[in-house]
């Protein structure tokens, strides 16, 4: 259910999606604490409960979201990003310039050999995995992506 629920939100073309997987949401008090601090992420758009999923959507100009610190007792087990902008070679490295806001990250990952051979002609794509320090993206997923300038 979640996985179709994280499909569906991320049809929006225009949003980044920040996905937050908890060990379990123990209380409603727990989930008005993540809000709260989803609420304060630049370009807040919207926030849904799944369980213990939060998904936290922002505006696509506001910077790759990225969740600030959260009490211990909410023990996070994942924090993941989708974002579509340009991904750019230099040598063996890979970068993205996040279409929006023009933030550039560092692309980390098992599935860097995929995407370089993906570049073939085409170098906009909608990535998803984790944030690692607010500068890298440890790629998990990927898929071709096409907008109007």
């Amino acid at each position: 259910m979640t996985t179709l629920l994280l499909a569906l939100l991320c049809a929006q073309e225009d949003v980044n999606t920040l996905t937050l997987v908890f060990e379990k949401m123990h209380c409603d008090e727990c989930k008005f604490e993540v809000e709260a601090r989803a609420k304060k992420i630049p370009g807040f758009v919207s926030m849904t409960f799944q369980d213990a999923t939060a998904i936290v959507l922002t505006a696509e100009k506001a910077p790759p979201p990225a969740l600030g610190a959260l009490p211990k007792d909410l023990r996070l087990k994942a924090q993941t990003i989708q974002i579509r902008g340009t991904v750019n070679a230099s040598g063996d490295k890979l970068t993205l310039v996040a279409k929006g806001s023009g933030a550039t990250l560092a692309l980390g990952g098992d599935k860097l050999a995929d995407l370089k051979k993906a570049l073939g002609g085409k170098n906009r794509f909608r990535l998803a995995g984790p944030l690692m320090g607010g500068k890298t993206l440890n790629l998990e997923t990927f898929q071709a992506a096409d907008w109007k300038d």
